[in-house]
């Protein structure tokens, strides 16, 4: 993979142990996936490992070969525990990531270990583009990485930091034009995305998107560390016991609501980026939207005549009404009957707003 620095033998050794608790990762957990979103996530990172670019074409006869190869690495490695990670001659455990990070400060690089979804563990090193410090939360942006799993979401948060992968968030920004530019329909990523110079450049285009997007992102964090201050860590328990099911979608856009209602809308009515607030819309998933019909008639009453005020008079009781929902499932949650499930989806079925 080609690099913007020269990786010097210790960067070198880092990469290779953190690409081996990647793939620790992936045995365990690639299997969990669909046969068809296996093989999207496949050919993505076939994509990333090679360093194509987005519009070169596969070979598929080459991605097939490195297909089994990787699989038969994920067969050897799959009862393997997760490596320490060693940087000159210091260990570490691979979750301190303050005390990795403080040792990398000189090297360039950024590390970055956690827990995912369906309690997936996730690892990564990459380039560190800027780290800066807002209202006590630690903020770093990321550039080109060099080790990474097979899922590689474009932000993450602890209690005290937020992480941006602005590679995955890139790549997330293409597949967006790359679906809409097979139909070119006239919706809200169609609008967002005649923002942006595609036309002209589309590397040019895309990386414009990722420098706005980025903010987008970061406020949707600040607003997941919130509600995690608030309900502390019985969100987390209570979603280990509904994984899989639609009491769990229904649980997770709530929460994402939630989030965005405290902090992502705020901002992106106070920034008044049309594009971001239309690329904003465009992802909202088709579970948020039967949930929060009023920011939809809001967007498209500000689409029609430009008029902010209904999504400006929207956040805060949006804000009361799904903190109002959130503790509602939780209090259901924590009866532990056997139905509770099917009690939280009966719930947020009768909580639209």
């Amino acid at each position: 993979m080609a690099s913007h620095f020269q990786l010097t033998t210790l960067q070198q050794e880092l990469i290779t142990q953190v690409q081996h608790n990647c793939d620790i990762s992936d045995a365990n957990h690639a299997g969990n996936y669909t046969l068809c979103i296996y093989l999207l996530k496949m050919r993505e990172y076939y994509r990333w490992i090679h360093a194509l670019d987005f519009s070169d074409n596969f070979d598929s006869e080459s991605m097939s070969s490195w297909l089994r190869d990787k699989e038969e690495i994920w067969d050897q490695v799959i009862d393997e525990p997760y490596k320490t990670i060693i940087n000159d001659s210091v260990e570490f455990d691979i979750f301190d990531n303050r005390g990795i990070n403080a040792h990398l400060h000189d090297q360039q690089l950024f590390y970055h270990a956690g827990i995912g979804r369906s309690t997936i563990q996730h690892f990564f090193v990459a380039e560190r583009v800027h780290s800066y410090t807002s209202q006590n939360t630690q903020i770093t942006v990321t550039g080109k990485e060099y080790a990474r799993d097979l899922t590689a979401p474009p932000a993450m948060s602890t209690q005290t930091e937020i992480v941006v992968r602005q590679e995955s968030l890139k790549r997330m920004c293409w597949e967006r034009y790359q679906e809409w530019h097979w139909s070119k329909l006239d919706n809200p990523m169609g609008t967002a995305l005649a923002y942006y110079p595609f036309d002209d450049s589309i590397p040019d285009a895309l990386q414009l998107m990722v420098e706005a997007e980025q903010n987008t992102l970061i406020q949707h964090e600040i607003g997941e560390m919130k509600i995690t201050s608030e309900f502390g860590e019985q969100w987390s328990a209570m979603m280990l016991g509904l994984l899989g099911s639609k009491a769990e979608l229904m649980a997770r856009a709530v929460r994402d609501n939630l989030a965005d209602s405290l902090s992502t809308l705020p901002f992106l009515i106070q920034q008044q980026n049309p594009a971001c607030l239309h690329f904003y819309f465009a992802n909202l998933t088709y579970m948020r939207k039967e949930l929060f019909p009023s920011a939809i008639s809001a967007f498209q009453k500000w689409s029609q005549t430009g008029d902010l005020t209904p999504l400006t008079s929207l956040s805060q009781p949006a804000t009361q009404h799904w903190r109002k929902t959130v503790i509602s499932i939780l209090e259901i949650s924590q009866q532990k009957k056997q139905d509770s499930a099917s009690k939280i989806v009966a719930l947020v079925d009768q909580s639209k707003y």
